[in-house]
């Protein structure tokens, strides 16, 4: 139990904020909602924090590309639901 309270906090949280939000992305993804993109930046965000406080270059390069590739996610998502929309009207109208 003294290792568990010694290094819950070590890294103030950012490691549990980064695993909580990782979790979340992944569920929301599942469940086809964009906001899981979000919530997999706000991880990202953290993981690169925890990757600085403990001196891992990789965690951290990691964490930018996963970002990107979040962000990349959050834009082709919005591009690809507006292309639906406008398919859909103009099959409508016909």
């Amino acid at each position: 139990m003294d290792y568990f309270t010694e290094n819950a906090l070590r890294y103030y949280g950012f490691d549990w904020a980064a695993m909580v939000l990782t979790f979340l992305s992944l569920y929301l993804l599942g469940n086809h909602n964009r906001l899981g993109f979000l919530m997999g930046i706000g991880a990202n965000f953290f993981w690169f924090s925890y990757g600085f406080m403990s001196g891992s270059l990789a965690n951290m390069l990691c964490s930018v590309v996963v970002m990107l590739l979040q962000f990349r996610g959050w834009r082709k998502w919005a591009r690809d639901s507006q292309e639906t929309q406008e398919a859909d009207s103009t099959s409508a109208t016909n």
